[in-house]
């Protein structure tokens, strides 16, 4: 909450190149908050990936959301954009893309389908920070996008994350 984490934000979104980075106390956390703080609950599903640490499927859980497994691309180990039409209904609020191994998902066949259906792509990119997509930071691209700093991470403070958005309203009431 001091002055020096208000410095570690905004070098942060200098240096990934978005408007706001917020710091939490994990990427679990902000994996939590980035649901919250979009409404997401009870009666809403949220499509993910089977292939992933447990907080990614948890957090869903903590939400009373329900998380739908989409598979994995066989050669990345990412989510395969073309098994996530097949888990869309009209439950159905978000994606929550994990960059394997700090390898990004496919993020734009997965924006373009979350546009289509009007869903939020919240990426769990706690390996990837530094990574690019096509030429894009991660951290750029999704409407949400959580990091971690835990200590087997690629830049650590023992502990912590951080949430990347564009977005100003909900920065704020994060």
């Amino acid at each position: 909450t001091g002055p020096k984490v208000k410095e570690f934000e905004d070098e942060f979104s200098e240096y990934i190149g978005c408007k706001n980075s917020l710091a939490v106390n994990s990427c679990t956390s902000a994996l939590q908050l980035s649901l919250a703080v979009n409404d997401i609950g009870k009666g809403d599903e949220v499509i993910t990936t089977p292939f992933t640490f447990v907080s990614t499927v948890n957090v869903i859980e903590h939400q009373n959301a329900k998380p739908v497994l989409a598979d994995i691309d066989q050669d990345t180990y990412n989510l395969d954009p073309s098994n996530i039409e097949d888990c869309i209904n009209e439950d159905t609020k978000a994606i929550i893309p994990v960059d394997y191994g700090g390898q990004p998902c496919d993020l734009g066949e997965i924006k373009k389908i979350a546009d289509e259906h009007d869903l939020l792509v919240i990426e769990d990119a706690a390996h990837s920070l530094g990574a690019r997509y096509k030429g894009k930071k991660v951290g750029t691209i999704s409407d949400f996008t959580c990091f971690s700093f835990y200590a087997t991470k690629n830049l650590t403070t023992a502990e912590g994350g951080m949430i990347t958005t564009d977005n100003d309203i909900l920065i704020e009431k994060l």
